[in-house]
């Protein structure tokens, strides 16, 4: 698939710019601008994601799961990030001021739930489904693009490979 992307790297460049521009623009308004807010949540939504998957597969449903097991820390954040601890608090305090994320005991982050459903999933759920239109396109968009290569490197009688594996077919058919 990366040789059929590189070869047509405009086309596939285009597609994941389209899609990440739209993407972000999307989020960032979501955010007030504030991506670095979004990617605190993100990291924060993925230590939870990561935990109900791991429960499940232990036969242990999401709101069961203890609280620690869903949480993340400033520091760890700010680890991933590059984004500076501090700044990582500011964004935790804004986070819980829109009722987003808890604060465990610890000083730990986890995201808030409400009626069985994240607050951040039910806030933004109109980018989600947008989201997940865009991913879709753009997954349409790659598929193409890998077809169309590999048809042209099949039928494409300068190619190498292809000009050997039929000498040798047709060599064995004479015979």
């Amino acid at each position: 698939m990366a040789a059929a992307l590189d070869a047509e790297y405009i086309v596939y460049q285009y597609c994941f710019v389209e899609f990440f521009i739209e993407h972000l623009t999307d989020v960032g308004r979501a955010f007030r601008g504030d991506l670095q807010a979004m990617f605190v949540l993100a990291l924060i939504g993925q230590s939870w994601i990561n935990a109900v998957r791991a429960g499940q597969a232990q036969g242990i449903e999401p709101a069961d799961l203890p609280p620690e097991r869903t949480s993340t820390s400033a520091s760890r954040i700010a680890d991933i990030t590059g984004i500076p601890r501090q700044t990582v608090r500011r964004k935790l305090a804004a986070l819980e001021e829109r009722g987003w994320i808890l604060r465990n005991k610890d000083g730990s982050c986890r995201l808030a739930h409400r009626d069985g459903q994240t607050a951040a999933k039910r806030d933004l759920s109109d980018i989600d489904r947008r989201a997940l239109r865009r991913v879709a396109r753009l997954f349409v968009d790659i598929e193409a693009l890998v077809a169309a290569q590999e048809a042209a490197t099949q039928s494409d009688p300068e190619d190498p490979a292809e000009l050997g594996a039929r000498n040798e077919h047709q060599g064995s058919s004479d015979t």
